[in-house]
């Protein structure tokens, strides 16, 4: 059971100390603040290695040249210098396979499929669906009855990395905001100039980037899920979960992912993510071979698993994004111990503020808008909802979320707690 740490971005002595403490869990990663003022100023990873910044307050502006390429355009479209990569014929061939048949998909999966179908735009594919299929490998199977829909289906998460890019067609300078994601790897810089702060993260033992060296929320699609999973959610991903291709293995590409959501208390679920990693249940494994995992079956090894998911938030201000707080104070409730879930600690957020959730940790974000950071990344099947038991254990001592009391999960507490 690891300890929960606080810290303010702005605080050198407390922000130090997290540094130290945090890189103490992760040795292959350094963590760090970078902060710009005015003057251009080039941004490169520090060891070598592939680097990530997230600003979190601040303005200002980076230098995208030309031929810069990037999965965004699913919100915002991109300004007019941006051309949509064409589909080529096989992805288009398989999209049109899969939207002849989308009344024949099982009702689970259908509202995620016709998202993977909504991204096509005059023959071109818009933004990273990595989401989408993250939402659609979590509804059980069989998807379709008819094989050849499960197939094709199946056949986008072979091929999802090469599509939904939008090429730019000349050097400019580009707004950068806070929640914005910028990436710099190996020896490559990248320019950029204004008044903005950014933690950052580099994983010093990777020299190249699969992420776009820009990814801007404005330009990115809400998609709902996790702490807020309402209608009309504010819930954006500049680096989401990238499922293994055949012959990678463990937490393959992803070492760090990132998501900016508002979380309000009414869809937020008191929840933890398990201290050993855990493989997808029996229901969501299906019967025919899964080219995730090289051509075996579905289900993984303890190994495939990888290493257990701890969370970052990184807290923004709501205000920058027109959102509404009604006087309402963000916080972040902890349980230390999943073993005694009457004891409970309560933490105020403020913007700049950063908090360190290690995995076994039971938490709840209330009415906070905040960037979550994960290390190594949003596990697929790692996330156990705990409200009816916190209810059951400390019959409302401990607050929790009565309205999610049915959500159900994989196993029991007990079977989570016990790996």
């Amino acid at each position: 059971m690891g300890k929960v740490l606080t810290s303010n971005m702005n605080g050198p002595d407390t922000f130090a100390a997290f540094c130290e403490a945090a890189q103490g869990s992760h040795p292959d990663l350094r963590f760090a603040r970078c902060a710009v003022s005015d003057a251009e100023t080039p941004l490169h990873a520090e060891h070598g290695g592939m680097r990530a910044y997230w600003v979190y307050e601040g303005e200002g502006e980076a230098l995208l040249p030309a031929g810069f390429r990037t999965k965004e355009g699913d919100g915002r479209p991109l300004p007019s210098e941006y051309t949509p990569e064409p589909m080529d014929a096989p992805f288009a061939e398989t999209l049109a396979c899969i939207e002849a048949h989308i009344g024949e998909i099982d009702a689970a999966a259908r509202g995620t499929v016709q998202s993977i179908l909504g991204r096509q735009s005059r023959g071109a594919y818009i933004g990273d669906v990595a989401n989408d299929l993250w939402k659609l490998k979590h509804a059980a199977k069989p998807w379709s009855k008819d094989g050849a829909v499960t197939r094709a289906l199946l056949s986008l998460f072979a091929t999802y990395r090469d599509h939904g890019y939008s090429i730019k067609g000349q050097t400019s300078w580009e707004r950068i905001m806070p929640g914005d994601q910028l990436i710099t790897s190996g020896t490559e810089e990248l320019h950029v100039r204004g008044h903005f702060s950014c933690l950052s993260i580099e994983k010093v033992d990777r020299s190249t980037s699969h992420i776009p060296k820009a990814m801007r929320l404005r330009f990115l699609k809400d998609s709902s899920g996790g702490c807020n999973f309402d209608f009309d959610p504010f819930r954006r991903l500049p680096l989401t979960w990238y499922w293994n291709l055949p012959g990678e293995t463990g937490d393959g590409l992803n070492f760090v992912n990132s998501h900016v959501v508002n979380i309000a208390k009414e869809t937020s679920p008191t929840h933890f993510h398990p201290s050993i990693a855990r493989k997808a249940p029996p229901e969501i494994r299906g019967q025919e071979d899964d080219p995730l995992v090289g051509g075996r079956s579905a289900e993984l090894t303890s190994e495939d698993a990888g290493a257990p998911q701890n969370e970052i938030y990184l807290v923004l201000d709501p205000q920058v994004y027109g959102l509404h707080t009604y006087g309402r104070t963000a916080q972040l409730l902890t349980i230390p111990d999943l073993r005694d879930l009457r004891r409970h600690e309560t933490h105020d957020l403020r913007p700049g503020d950063l908090v360190y959730i290690p995995a076994g940790t039971g938490h709840r974000g209330i009415d906070a808008f905040v960037n979550v950071i994960t290390l190594p990344g949003f596990k697929p099947y790692n996330e156990f909802y705990i409200d009816r038991d916190v209810w059951d254990a400390a019959q409302g001592s401990v607050p929790c979320n009565e309205s999610l009391f049915d959500i159900k999960n994989y196993t029991t507490l007990e079977e989570a707690l016990a790996g």
